[in-house]
Parts: C-alpha cells; structure tokens; sequence
C-alpha cells in the first residue's frame, strides 16, 4: 500500500513538472534537431551525406 502512495506522488510530482515546463515555454519555441556527418561535418538532416557519403552518427544543438 505504501509502495502505492509513493508511485502515485512520483506521477503527480512528474505531472506537475511537465505542466510547469509547458506553461513557462513559449508558444513561438521551436524544436529541431540537426544531424552532421561525422567525417566532414555538413549538415545532413539525417540525409546520406552528398559529400563523402557516410550516414550521420551524430547530434548536434
């Protein structure tokens, strides 16, 4: 039973956290990932590199 009460205050906590992000964040925020080719460093878009040729490993902010 306490085991219980605990998952349940750990989702409520989760809960309340994720509601506290998406009211802070901006409406006009956006999200995007750009992927590069780890030789070269061109910007793929998680495309096959047009230069070397290489898929992409890796993520970049």
């Amino acid at each position: 039973m306490v085991l219980l009460w605990i998952g349940i205050a750990v989702g409520v906590l989760i809960a309340v956290i994720l509601i506290v992000k998406v009211v802070k964040t901006s409406s006009r925020d956006i999200v995007g990932i750009e992927l590069q080719c780890n030789k070269c460093g061109y910007k793929t878009n998680g495309m096959k590199c047009p230069k070397c040729g290489n898929k992409p490993q890796t993520f970049g902010v």
